[in-house]
């Protein structure tokens, strides 16, 4: 059966579905069959991210009005044939992800819930950005995904910037994973292209190292630091610090 994963937190805005969609893409690459659950029934957000925006023919609505088999949603990625994206897009009974799951789990390794279906989850994990109000929310995800039932809980600091842990800004991953008591399973850099739909070398890279972190690969953190230390390193900083 599949390894089912929640990915998400309280606070919106700290890229979790980007996470989602990138660990996705990066666990089919590596082989594994992967199934991303979108959870948003209104936008479409992981289907968006992932670069299939109204490629799907059917929805989890078609399931629910008995249309189609839950198979039959799952939206098979162009560029990758082991990863799919099953889209929630018009549900109204959202407890029906969980049914669909549980049809499907069996061809899939593992299954990423954007924000959805936790209680069915094996494990969870919560995506922080390095700044308070973010922090301040993943540790009440981490309460209540712990009420919930899931105990393994992990953490991914995202949109992290290597100067700001320099310059003292922000905190060191580490440091926050400390704070809240979780694993560090990840960290993912700032990439500010990611929002017009590249994906920067170095942050593919942070991807594919998480997703080693995902299957139980211990091969470490990325590197954020790197490119931020000596004389470029500070001219960057300062570069920024004027944007």
């Amino acid at each position: 059966m599949a390894d089912k994963i929640y990915v998400g937190g309280f606070k919106g805005g700290t890229g979790a579905t980007t996470v989602c969609v990138g660990l996705g893409l990066a666990l089919s690459e590596a082989g594994e069959k992967t199934l991303i659950v979108d959870g948003d029934n209104i936008g479409a957000g992981a289907m968006t991210v992932a670069g299939l925006g109204n490629m799907q023919v059917y929805t989890l609505a078609d399931y629910e009005r008995a249309a189609c088999r839950a198979k039959q949603t799952a939206c098979a990625h162009p560029k990758s044939s082991n990863l799919h994206i099953m889209p929630s897009l018009g549900l109204k009974n959202t407890s029906l992800i969980e049914r669909a799951v549980n049809e499907v789990e069996g061809l899939f390794d593992y299954v990423l819930l954007d924000r959805a279906a936790k209680s069915i989850c094996d494990r969870a994990i919560i995506v922080t950005e390095p700044y308070l109000p973010s922090i301040k929310s993943a540790d009440g995800s981490k309460s209540a995904l712990f009420d919930g039932g899931i105990k393994d809980v992990s953490l991914i600091v995202n949109k992290l910037n290597g100067g700001q842990v320099i310059s003292g800004e922000v905190l060191p991953p580490e440091k926050i994973a400390e704070i809240l008591r979780l694993k560090l399973l990840a960290v993912i850099p700032e990439d500010p292209t990611l929002p017009i739909g590249r994906w920067r070398k170095q942050t593919v890279s942070a991807f594919k190292t998480a997703a080693d972190s995902v299957r139980g690969l211990n091969r470490g953190l990325f590197d954020f630091l790197k490119g931020y230390s000596g004389l470029n390193g500070f001219v960057k900083r300062k570069m920024r610090e004027r944007i």
